[in-house]
């Protein structure tokens, strides 16, 4: 049995700012939430619904931020919140007209890499399939929103899953082929199936993470076996100080250390 979950506490409570600690304590089943750190978090709320660009007040919304907010929402419990229904409000507002999202050309201006750039195709998929998924959580996948999304998304694979997709949109959009579809269906299987075969070194902290999160989401079980793989790998990468490495920097270490938490103990690894 790994002791992930006292190294993962301890090194949260030592390194993480108050959102991240109240996103601990929601985690670790606090019931109501933790009104200081939730403060931090709404405040960051545009106007328009969304959440600024990298969570930096003042910027416009993005749809990577306004999901990247769901999720801390509802670590802190917030998820049935006014402020959870105003970030998917904002996301069925910037839905373009062919079903798919696309981040604002205004954040051009922020260099925003491949996965984030407006008018960049794989920008375009990762931001489809990542509202998506969010709202297909949110208002189920029946919603009209979700089904457009999802119409384009599953055209694109009609001959087949592209080999050199990024990994972090080929698991996004297979766990939406999970929740619409279902998991034994072919166009989700053969999604599955493409995972699996990616060598292990394609496979960061943080997208193996996200890949966790996702087929959790999906209704996945832990004896799954990429499922399986993935959190034993998860587990293997966690530091002697109790986080994970993020291939983004040192500074996103205590939200990756929160999100593969987040990760195991929705699949119920245990731990003392």
């Amino acid at each position: 049995m790994s002791d992930y979950l006292p190294r993962a506490i301890a090194f949260t409570q030592e390194n993480g700012d108050e959102l991240e600690r109240g996103r601990l304590a929601g985690l670790l089943g606090r019931e109501r939430p933790e009104q200081k750190a939730a403060r931090v978090l709404v405040t960051r709320q545009n106007e328009d619904g969304g959440f600024p660009y990298q969570m930096i007040p003042g910027r416009p919304s993005a749809v990577t931020s306004t999901a990247t907010a769901l999720l801390w929402l509802q670590d802190l419990r917030l998820s049935g919140s006014s402020q959870a229904e105003r970030a998917a409000a904002f996301l069925l507002t910037v839905q373009r007209p062919d079903g798919t999202w696309e981040e604002s050309p205004a954040l051009v201006k922020y260099d925003p890499p491949p996965l984030t750039r407006p008018g960049h195709g794989a920008g375009r998929a990762y931001c489809t399939a990542l509202a998506a998924f969010w709202l297909a959580r949110l208002l189920g996948p029946r919603h009209d929103s979700v089904q457009r999304a999802f119409a384009t998304l599953r055209a694109s694979r009609e001959t087949g899953w592209p080999e050199d997709e990024p990994v972090q949109i080929a698991a996004l959009v297979t766990a939406l082929c999970a929740v619409v579809e279902g998991p034994n269906v072919a166009i989700t299987t053969a999604g599955m199936e493409a995972l699996g075969r990616l060598a292990p070194e394609a496979w960061s902290a943080d997208r193996l993470v996200d890949l966790l999160g996702a087929l959790h989401a999906a209704g996945y079980p832990a004896e799954e076996p990429l499922a399986a793989w993935g959190l034993r790998r998860v587990l293997g990468l966690q530091r002697e100080d109790g986080g994970w490495s993020s291939e983004h920097g040192a500074d996103r270490e205590v939200d990756l250390s929160l999100r593969a938490l987040g990760a195991l103990l929705a699949f119920g690894v245990p731990s003392p």
